[in-house]
């Protein structure tokens, strides 16, 4: 019970603070770039807020802004109205609400007040208007080109910074959504990462091998593109340049240098310009020589030369002397100044040889003996190392070291070997290629010892016989061709050819083709001439690409054979017209859109590649005579005005399809445009028409469901736009009508008499409804004629739904009532169980008391009496309604009673007295509120007492009821009325109950628990003007000034007339002086409409 009393409390405060104040917010949204004066809402609309403001006050209404901020700027507000307007074309990216935050949102208050000057009027409006981002900004980069540096050194995979772009447009999809890289996308490539704050990080990564000294530069275009639509895009141009790295040594293009120098030279002398190169730029490239410290003799070659380190002449610095067994092999190397530098990958050898005078030079013969003609002496390829080419003879005339001589040959193919008697003989030194070399001229050289040395030489060729050592090659390994498809039988398709580098006009060297057998039944081959031509039509849609191999074979010993792949690619012709996905294409297009919008597009296919694949569409025949679509070549269709479906509800007419090839081909289609229906049109009433056929005079005292007319209108609409439905507005008062909803068929309701020789006009207002969203309705004006007739009533059929339905409602409400009775009867039985139960538990009895009061009794506390707030009167027995509490019996307040239970917000722990104490003074108060609430149930009126007090009268306008003229005194559901309220005389302060004993009497009395003290805030206003309270016996009742300023017509001192004595002091005698709580009973619905209906308005309170 305790929760139920929390629960009732935390509705109590609830009800206290939303009379206190309410706050009222209202969201408009509004797109950016509208015009200036652009209608955004009205701030009258915020929810609850009109029905919050007093009558008096909604005409005199004035709005302003709260504060004078930026946003007085952008808007304006009509100061009557509250409509709000821009006063700017209002940019979404200018305002500084909306340069960070993703939504835009413009929050304001507007104060209203009243024009009135006795008015107290001070609302505050919260107004929240969110500015809707358009895609009016294309993405922009900070520059319009980016200039990026890149190793060729850089690795696949190394990426360097992007300057991003920015999009001042924000949401999914007006920002940037993703970027693309145009431009030598084999080489870089764009690595694109979406930050945590929506941000991206733009990269550019390589992905190919970079070689500054193949190509040194790249300009590629980055483009960023948001998701809008029409879709924006931003592009910058990045110019990419590839800086050298010093990856390329040095190296001598000849390493080999043979010089003789007079033995007299010079010092300083300069002998020979040695250089070397490098592939890279600037310092990388820059050289300098030296001579190599690995020489064994590098001091002594240092002592006689020098070598410039910048220019690299070799130069001679020390006197040099004759030596005939002196040859001096300087080797130099280069190395250049990149970082690191890089020393050269091949080394120059100098031989200097030194000039004596004085000696006769030796004589040299050779002599050939194998096959051969002339100086000239054939050698197989394949002769192995060793094999005997010619004979050296070499005569010298001088002695000693003169005479002494030695020879050489200049072509490493061949060697000499020492005869034991006279000269050399020449042999092959290394294996032979005739393909590479098949003529050597070989110099032999001999010199003698004298100083200085004296040389002479001779030569011979040296042919190569060939053999069948080498295979035939293709010019080229893959060949690749375009051809078009139906072609005929035996076309050129390609040539190929093939060479065998053995010796030509031989069999070594002729070659012969074939093809692949899997491509036998479509290509054939020229063996000789290797001409490839077609044995079939080609079709490029059923197979575009041929691929084969091709083979050449020599005519050798043994014979050796070649490939090369052979890719065919069919080209296409224009043999295939485009092919519509429907014959017939039904679109639905939406009447009233403006024009040029979109109805639907056309789909088609064309089975050719490239531009005979292209096609365009047009409008080819149309039975219209204006057609409203323009057809564009890309197939959509849209609208060159708004469409009527009233006017015209479909379209038909041919379509084709052009495709771009040469010669053009074409295929039709039939479109069926079939327009939509809006509720645009009203419905339209036939009958009745103003001061045309707009009154109908019928008898009265006609039976209920007698015929009248019917409400004969229509709609051009279609559908539930048509749909049309009939109610009537206005001036069916006292429901003499029936309308039915559906047909429009008017009948009576119930019969209505008008006196004699009378007529009485009823001017009902018809509205008729269509079914379409939003609704559109139309009125008129049907005036209902009943004059009086003496003529017998005939019996007519009531325009009704039969006799089944009435039947059916009977049966349903008898099975409502049954079950719902039901229920009810074990509620109770199962509550008055659960008490005696309880009262057995606990070993109470009950006792009947004089004046209807009943005793309770607890036998186990040993003959005291255990008083508790449980009392019950019989004649609460006869109330409508079951207590449980106490403030269901304050609400019955017309009744003059008042019950306490265990369910009551008094319920405390007993307290026990002794029998002697009870007849004390307070006890005596308490029994006599209680006595007085008693018999006030029999009581009569205040009109049975000669009092004519207006709280007991009923007010005569009021009907107890929004929608009825009930009279009955009942609760409606929205609290006490004056109508519960029955008034009685004031007791005097020394009136007393007959029916109660007198002090000195014994009697058993019921003393009444002492709860603790509750503290409460709410209590009931006090007026000056007050009237007489209803209740007798209440002594010094007073209820304190109400705190939360209710209305007054709730207040319950207002229905209390000359409340001399106040209530507190009465409801403090059964408490020991404590405070009743109060709680509205019935939450303030529809109060302001009920203040006006009922000026005699009381909650219930407890």
């Amino acid at each position: 019970m305790m929760a139920v009393c929390r629960f009732v409390l935390v509705l109590l405060f609830g009800a206290i603070n939303l009379i206190n104040g309410q706050e009222y917010k209202i969201t408009f949204a509004q797109n950016e770039e509208l015009p200036k004066w652009t209608f955004v809402g009205n701030v009258s609309d915020a929810p609850g807020f009109l029905n919050s403001i007093p009558a008096a006050d909604r005409g005199s209404l004035l709005f302003h802004f709260l504060e004078q901020t930026m946003i007085n700027s952008i808007l304006s507000i009509h100061d009557e109205t509250g409509s709000l307007f821009t006063t700017v074309v209002v940019d979404r990216e200018s305002l500084p609400e909306c340069q960070v935050s993703e939504k835009c949102e413009l929050l304001f208050d507007i104060a209203a007040t009243s024009k009135r000057k006795d008015s107290s009027l001070f609302e505050i409006i919260s107004v929240k208007v969110v500015i809707n981002d358009l895609n009016d900004n294309s993405p922009t980069f900070p520059r319009d080109t980016q200039a990026i540096a890149i190793s060729e050194a850089a690795a696949n995979g190394s990426s360097y910074i992007i300057e991003n772009a920015i999009d001042n447009d924000t949401g999914a999809n007006n920002s940037i959504q993703y970027y693309e890289l145009v431009g030598d996308k084999n080489v870089f490539d764009l690595r694109v990462e979406r930050k945590l704050d929506e941000s991206f990080s733009v990269k550019l990564v390589v992905i190919g091998r970079l070689d500054r000294e193949k190509k040194d530069s790249y300009t590629c275009t980055v483009i960023a593109k948001d998701g809008g639509n029409p879709q924006r895009v931003g592009t910058m141009e990045l110019n990419i340049t590839i800086t050298d790295e010093n990856d390329n040594a040095p190296f001598f293009a000849q390493t080999s240098y043979n010089i003789t120098v007079k033995e007299d030279t010079q010092d300083g002398a300069g002998i020979l310009q040695i250089s070397a190169t490098d592939n890279d730029i600037n310092e990388n490239s820059w050289l300098l020589y030296r001579l190599s410290s690995r020489q064994s003799d590098i001091e002594e070659i240092k002592s006689l030369f020098y070598i410039n380190e910048h220019t690299g002449v070799l130069s001679i610095i020390g006197q040099l002397v004759y030596d005939p067994n002196k040859v001096y092999k300087i080797i130099v190397e280069a190395i250049d100044r990149g970082k690191p530098p890089l020393p050269s990958t091949n080394q120059a050898e100098v031989t200097v040889y030194i000039e004596d005078t004085g000696n006769n030079p030796p004589t040299v013969q050779i002599n050939l003996i194998s096959s051969g003609t002339g100086r000239m002496v054939n050698v197989s390829e394949f002769s192995t190392k060793g094999t005997f080419v010619a004979h050296v003879e070499v005569k010298d005339k001088d002695t000693g070291q003169n005479g002494d001589v030695s020879c050489s040959v200049d072509d490493a193919s061949f060697a000499l070997e020492p005869l034991s008697i006279k000269g050399y003989k020449v042999v092959v030194a290394k294996t032979l290629d005739s393909e590479k070399q098949d003529l050597h001229t070989v110099v032999v050289t001999c010199e003698d010892k004298g100083s200085p040395v004296l040389s002479s030489s001779d030569s011979f060729l040296v042919r190569v016989t060939d053999e069948n050592d080498m295979v035939p090659k293709f010019t080229k390994k893959n060949y690749f061709e375009d051809f078009y498809e139906n072609n005929e039988r035996g076309d050129l398709v390609i040539s190929v050819r093939a060479t065998d580098d053995d010796k030509s006009n031989t069999n070594n060297s002729k070659i012969e083709y074939y093809l692949d057998s899997s491509v036998k039944d479509y290509f054939a081959i020229d063996a000789s001439t290797g001409t490839i031509r077609a044995l079939t039509r080609f079709d490029r849609e059923e197979k575009s690409v041929w691929t084969f191999k091709v083979f050449a074979r020599d005519f050798g010993n043994p014979p050796l054979t070649g490939n090369a792949t052979v890719n065919i690619r069919i080209k296409d012709e224009n043999d295939n017209a485009p092919k519509f996905t429907n014959t017939t294409f039904v679109f639905y297009v939406q009447e009233n859109l403006p024009s040029d919008s979109v109805a639907d597009r056309l789909t088609a296919k064309d089975y050719d590649a490239d531009e005979n694949g292209m096609f365009t569409y047009a409008i080819s025949d149309t039975k219209e005579t204006k057609l409203p679509f323009l057809l564009f070549p890309d197939g959509v269709i849209k609208t060159t005005m708004e469409l009527d479906r009233e006017a015209k509800s479909s379209y038909e007419f041919s379509v084709i399809a052009i495709d771009k090839g040469i010669p053009k081909r074409t295929s039709s289609a039939k479109v069926i445009i079939k327009v939509s229906d809006v509720n645009d049109e009203s419905p339209k009433i036939v009958f009745p028409k103003k001061d045309v056929n707009d009154t109908i005079v019928i008898d009265h005292l006609k039976p209920s469901g007698t015929f009248i007319t019917q409400i004969e209108a229509y709609d051009l609409d279609e559908g539930i736009n048509s749909k049309l439905s009939y109610v009537i507005e206005d001036g069916n008062v006292d429901r003499l009508f029936l309308l039915n909803l559906k047909s429009g068929i008017l009948s009576m309701a119930q019969p209505y008499e008008v006196e004699e020789n009378t007529e009485e006009n009823f001017r009902l207002v018809i509205a008729v409804h269509d079914g379409g969203i939003p609704q559109r309705s139309e009125r008129c004006e049907l005036n209902i004629l009943i004059r009086y007739s003496n003529v017998t009533i005939s019996v007519t059929t009531p325009v009704s739904s039969g006799p089944n339905t009435n039947i059916i409602i009977v049966v349903v409400v008898i099975f409502l009532t049954f079950f719902l009775s039901l229920a009810i009867i074990i509620v109770i039985c199962v509550i008055r169980k659960f008490d005696r139960d309880r009262m057995k538990t606990q070993n109470i009895q009950i006792n009947k008391l004089p004046n209807n009061m009943t005793e309770i009794r607890d036998n186990t506390a040993n003959g005291v009496i255990m008083t508790r707030p449980y009392d019950k009167v019989d004649s609460l027995k006869k109330r409508k309604e079951v207590s449980f509490s106490f403030e269901d019996d304050l609400d019955g307040m017309q009744d003059h009673e008042m019950s306490f239970s265990n369910n009551s917000v008094f319920n405390e722990p007993v307290t026990e007295v002794p029998y002697h104490e009870r007849q004390t003074s307070q006890q005596m108060k308490t029994f006599q509120l209680q006595q007085a609430l008693l018999n006030s149930q029999t009581k009569p009126s205040v009109q049975a007492n000669g009092h004519n007090n207006k709280m007991g009268i009923p007010n005569e306008k009021d009907t107890n009821s929004d929608t009825s003229r009930e009279t009955v005194t009942s609760d409606s559901g929205r609290g006490g009325s004056d109508d519960d309220l029955p008034l009685s005389h004031n007791s005097s302060k020394d009136e007393k109950d007959p029916h109660l004993p007198s002090s000195g009497e014994k009697s058993e009395f019921i003393k009444f628990s002492q709860p603790k003290k509750h503290y409460h805030s709410n209590y009931v206003p006090s007026d000056s003007g007050t009237q007489n309270y209803p209740l007798t016996n209440l002594q010094n009742c007073s209820l304190p000034p109400h705190r939360n300023s209710r209305p007054q017509s709730t207040d319950l001192t207002e229905r209390i007339p000359n409340n001399k004595f106040p209530m507190e002091r009465s409801l403090s005698n059964l408490v020991e002086g404590e405070k009743p709580k109060f709680t509205v009973r019935k939450p303030y619905i529809d109060r302001e409409k009920r203040d006006k209906k009922s000026e005699s308005w009381v909650p219930s309170y407890v």
